[in-house]
């Protein structure tokens, strides 16, 4: 331990079987953003005469002076022996949750902290390329960095001690912008087909820029696309929706793209030149109504509603994802004309709450389209028009319309009450006298009525 280092821990934990490097630069900074919930868990561990470390995510976001969303340990305990410890120690706000205990996972939430601890481990062969046909628990920290994927995963920190464990050269590769797997890629790779994705993933260090590819990773990356039918839809959503929150999202999309890994995974064909893919880049998707089901709606625009629709299902969406990106979708390129008020309140009506997401999306594609003149203005024309007088609602009811038309109910009705809901929307009629004049003026007694207007958008201009 070095002489000045900052942490203290009653009773120390093991130390691990490889050599290590002490701190000894400037360490003040990331060392004062560790909780003292995950100090307190690596003491807990050492009352057992057991061994911790940190490990993965944290300790590559903390030296690169990034914030720590995960925190995680490595111990040399098992989890049973670790859990009945921390249970005993009956404390409310201490909670002790078996989300993987067949891995020799556990996660710790004390106070408000989420710590998760995973017994180390090696693993047998991937014969499914997902996970392990079966576990070993060890108390080697050597083998364990050497199962991880990539170098800057394989790091790890002696809290206790202020020492850095990393026999894979992940903190160099890290300060040099490279990402590398280790050991042989195309294995590491063929071990958990995800491995294609979060290395996308990992390339984004946010406001530091993209890492670059090693060279035998990028081969690995195309040769080994084969491994995406092994990965189950839930994980591909769920690592592609990390992707698309990156600060650097739409470089690593490109590049997807360049690599046909979005071939692989939508069964469509993506080029650099389509407009979707184009305006990933775009400044205005970094906002937080930009969530990635929209994302994935605009990579999708020069696609049919048909192709978004099959691909919301194939990644198994949530049925408000798919709902909020087909919608989207629809709309995309597809503006109301300047100075028609009665068809920008239609337009602003449909969309609800989601017409400001809409316009970043319209905003980041508009250069595009040669449409960035009439995406301004619709954003002046919407920051001038007020909320419609009337809410949302329709002024006239159903009973009400029966008793001035002799209409039954039914669906010719409900075609009416549209027709009349539609007119109040794009004309901003605030009371039902109005309403019903206008009812004396349309011609409902006679034609079609399921040719009557209807409260929806036209999407031929897309």
């Amino acid at each position: 331990m070095t002489q000045d280092w900052p942490i203290q821990i009653p009773r120390l934990p093991l130390l691990a079987d490889l050599d290590g490097i002490v701190f000894e630069d400037d360490y003040s900074e990331w060392v004062s953003k560790i909780p003292n919930e995950v100090l307190a868990v690596i003491s807990e561990v050492a009352i057992l005469d057991g061994g911790c470390w940190l490990v993965g995510g944290a300790v590559r976001e903390l030296l690169s002076g990034n914030e720590v969303k995960d925190w995680d340990l490595a111990t040399t305990l098992l989890p049973s022996k670790l859990s009945l410890h921390l249970e005993s120690l009956n404390q409310e706000n201490l909670r002790v949750i078996h989300t993987g205990i067949k891995y020799g996972t556990i996660t710790i939430i004390w106070s408000g902290i989420m710590i998760e601890v995973t017994t180390l481990r090696t693993d047998s062969v991937y014969s499914d390329g997902r996970r392990p046909e079966n576990v070993f628990f060890g108390t080697s920290l050597k083998q364990d960095l050497e199962r991880r994927d990539f170098t800057l995963n394989s790091m790890a920190i002696d809290l206790s001690r202020g020492i850095l464990y990393d026999p894979h050269n992940g903190l160099n590769d890290l300060n040099n912008f490279i990402l590398k797997a280790v050991g042989n890629p195309r294995r590491r790779i063929a071990e958990d087909g995800l491995r294609l994705l979060r290395a996308y993933r990992f390339l984004d260090r946010g406001n530091r820029g993209l890492l670059s590819l090693d060279e035998d990773l990028h081969d690995a990356l195309i040769k080994e696309q084969w491994m995406i039918e092994k990965i189950s839809k839930e994980r591909i959503w769920m690592e592609l929706q990390k992707i698309f929150q990156g600060k650097n999202a739409g470089e690593i999309i490109w590049l997807m793209t360049k690599h046909k890994m979005l071939d692989k995974l939508f069964f469509q064909k993506y080029s650099g030149d389509d407009f979707g893919i184009k305006a990933q880049t775009s400044s205005y998707l970094f906002n937080e109504k930009v969530t990635p089901e929209y994302r994935l709606a605009l990579l999708n625009y020069d696609k049919s509603s048909d192709d978004l629709e099959m691909i919301c299902k194939k990644l198994l969406l949530s049925n408000n994802q798919r709902k909020n990106a087909l919608k989207s979708h629809h709309f995309l390129g597809n503006i109301p004309p300047n100075n028609d008020r009665g068809k920008l309140r239609l337009w602003r009506h449909m969309l609800g709450n989601q017409y400001e997401t809409q316009l970043l999306l319209e905003l980041s594609i508009s250069k595009y389209l040669d449409r960035m003149e009439e995406i301004f203005s619709l954003v002046e024309e919407l920051d001038e028009l007020p909320p419609l007088r009337a809410g949302r609602l329709p002024l006239v009811n159903g009973t009400l319309l029966m008793e001035k038309t002799s209409i039954t109910k039914g669906e010719k009705l409900g075609r009416l009450k549209e027709w009349l809901h539609r007119l109040q929307i794009e004309r901003d009629i605030s009371n039902l006298d109005e309403m019903l004049n206008i009812l004396v003026t349309i011609s409902w007694q006679h034609g079609d009525f399921l040719k009557w207007p209807r409260i929806e958008w036209n999407s031929s201009t897309k």
